[in-house]
């Protein structure tokens, strides 16, 4: 019976938009804070909820929050993915500027751009850990995977990471 009621509220919509109306602020940041651009952060939380209204419906979501975010992170690889290909295929690597690396680092649309240069997975580890402060387990669970994997993919993103914004780096 209790499960027949927890039905019922979800077939009228309005626990989703509820919780939609709670998260949708720190899950439009998150998007932003992953892909750099706020239309396509839109874009990736508007693509979240249609993607997600579906399961919460017929009750197959408990913690509407975690699984938005994790949506989001999915569609965000997606979409990474996508443009890399669409940039190894069509457009020439654009070489590296001159700088210091705290100049440049300080250059937020180089950063972005250095972010966007690298692989999927270490962009939404090294975006959940230093810029949305989330521990490793916290990551872990959000990804659903071994908190040893996030510190793997956190080293090599950081790593990665100052090698594209200072190429003397060692």
């Amino acid at each position: 019976m209790r499960q027949t009621t927890r039905r019922l509220a979800r077939d009228d919509g309005d626990a989703f938009s509820a919780a939609v109306a709670d998260h949708h602020r720190a899950l439009a940041r998150f998007a932003f804070r992953l892909c750099g651009d706020r239309a396509q952060a839109e874009d990736l939380v508007a693509e979240a909820y249609a993607r997600v209204w579906p399961h919460w419906r017929r009750g197959r979501v408990d913690a509407l929050a975690p699984y938005l975010m994790r949506t989001v992170a999915n569609l965000a690889y997606a979409r990474h993915r996508r443009r890399n290909l669409e940039r190894t295929i069509i457009l020439p690597a654009a070489p590296g500027g001159a700088g210091s690396f705290e100049t440049r680092v300080d250059d937020r649309h180089e950063l972005w751009a250095a972010l966007d240069r690298l692989p999927a997975r270490q962009r939404v580890v090294l975006v959940l850990r230093v810029v949305e402060d989330m521990s490793e387990d916290e990551t872990a669970a959000m990804l659903g995977i071994p908190p040893g994997t996030v510190k793997s993919r956190l080293s090599r993103g950081l790593e990665s990471l100052r090698a594209i914004v200072d190429p003397t780096h060692v």
